[in-house]
């Protein structure tokens, strides 16, 4: 199942990048592995990734889509397959990467002198190195 869970993680990923958005069909797709992976192993396991996703979606309606409704749903699509240590251990790392990514963006503009003001960060493609650790674990 973990497997399943990381080849939808690299397809939202090269989505995120590559459009700015995750298909809808993927996003279910995977949602309904995940919730039957979470029904085997027992439902209360995995609630807190659901409210962490809903919190992302929150989130981005409240900021007027600065954070994608596919980031949010791939995160609730996720909670199936992990359980409430493991999904905090993958959103702690990928908000360490998406801010090593920001801090990079950042100091590019700086020494350009390009704006980044209209940049934007692909946080599926964070969560990626992430899932790969997650895999090795």
């Amino acid at each position: 199942m973990r497997w399943f869970w990381f080849l939808c993680l690299t397809a939202a990923a090269i989505s995120d990048i590559k459009e700015r958005a995750v298909s809808d069909r993927l996003l279910i797709s995977c949602g309904i592995v995940g919730l039957i992976a979470g029904w085997q192993s027992g439902l209360s396991r995995h609630l807190a990734g659901v409210l962490a996703g809903m919190i992302i979606l929150a989130i981005g309606r409240a900021t007027k889509g600065a954070i994608g409704s596919g980031d949010g749903w791939f995160i609730i699509a996720s909670a199936g397959y992990l359980n409430t240590e493991e999904m905090w251990t993958l959103l702690l790392m990928s908000f360490t990467v998406s801010w090593i990514w920001s801090i990079g963006l950042v100091l590019y503009g700086m020494w350009t002198g390009v704006g980044i003001s209209k940049a934007t960060l692909p946080f599926l493609a964070c969560l990626w190195p992430a899932g790969v650790w997650m895999l090795m674990v």
